[in-house]
């Protein structure tokens, strides 16, 4: 082989090796979730149903936004809003971002000195970031409310902001600097942030229908605590009026909203037991189906793992394609 032979066969090699790193980079390949309905037949069952709807938004690419409002408790500023939680979530790339933010209301404001109260067991998030970030917010200074967390995962890195900018639903997402910055990562939880509702461990029944959808039901304290993903139960007394919707869409078998109203005792006390009750209400949101993207988050991430961590981010997002 002459000089310009091997040359043209080296280029051609090489060419091949860097578009197989940029295609699993980039994580492109054939993506096409089938929707729940295709696996179903019309002698379904309502769990049957609900349980194929909660697998597929850990398939298909999707957007969900919860917001949580209290309707009730004991601090007398009810009913007010708590918390929103966005979630963008583009499984067919394995990108994942979450905005959470926590208001400056109510039981948030209680303070443990004056009160004798920790909030903390109202938490209305059921896993450890989210735990960690609402705990964050009730132990602020009232003035810094409210708080916001972002966090981004994807086959390479996690990025994180403890003291996000404002963020609105339909915007992009955002850091700042300050408590932002990002790291490599070889894994994450494939499911981060748990699941929107647990459908194998109940039994649904038919509460409404129209001719879009159709929304089954779990009601009373057992049926909700074996249905609803919880943080924990400890100092939790669920009360008789707790349920949980799911309303589905009735051509493709999808999720569209999760009603969760959530009815409780809390035992809330600082250096004894004081139990108060509390009334929430939980709605998620599902949309944006096979459309969702969950980009790096834009602004400026003052904390950089450096040019050997970026390696290591390459190196963990070609070795997880």
């Amino acid at each position: 082989m002459n000089r310009r032979a091997f040359l043209a066969s080296a280029g051609a090699a090489a060419a091949g090796v860097l578009g197989y790193g940029g295609a699993r980079v980039a994580d492109l390949r054939p993506y096409d979730p089938t929707v729940p309905a295709a696996s179903l037949d019309d002698e379904a069952s309502p769990r049957e149903r609900v349980l194929a709807a909660t697998r597929h938004v850990f398939a298909a690419d999707h957007r969900a936004v919860t917001r949580v409002r209290v309707l009730d408790d004991w601090t007398g500023d009810a009913p007010y809003r708590l918390t929103r939680h966005r979630e963008l979530h583009e499984h067919s790339r394995r990108r994942h971002t979450h905005a959470l933010t926590t208001f400056g209301d109510g039981l948030v404001l209680a303070d443990r000195d004056r009160d004798g109260v920790d909030p903390r067991a109202a938490t209305p998030y059921a896993t450890i970031d989210a735990v960690l970030h609402f705990s964050d917010a009730v132990l602020a200074d009232p003035e810094t409310l409210p708080e916001r967390f972002v966090l981004h995962v994807d086959d390479g890195r996690l990025a994180f902001d403890r003291d996000a900018p404002p963020q609105s639903v339909g915007e992009p997402i955002r850091v700042d600097g300050g408590y932002a910055g990002w790291t490599p990562t070889r894994d994450y939880p494939r499911r981060m942030f748990g699941e929107p509702i647990r459908p194998h461990r109940a039994t649904w029944r038919e509460h409404d229908r129209t001719p879009e959808t159709i929304t089954y039901e779990v009601a009373g304290a057992d049926a909700y605590v074996r249905a609803t993903p919880l943080y924990s139960t400890a100092g939790v007394d669920f009360r008789d009026g707790s349920r949980l919707r799911a309303t589905l869409d009735r051509e493709t078998g999808r999720l569209s909203r999760v009603v969760d109203r959530r009815e409780m005792a809390v035992d809330v006390g600082v250096d004894r037991r004081d139990v108060r009750p509390l009334t929430m209400r939980r709605e998620t949101t599902f949309d944006r189906y096979g459309e969702a993207t969950a980009p790096w988050p834009r602004g400026s991430f003052e904390a950089s793992p450096g040019v050997t961590g970026r390696l290591a981010a390459l190196a963990n997002d070609l070795a997880r394609y």
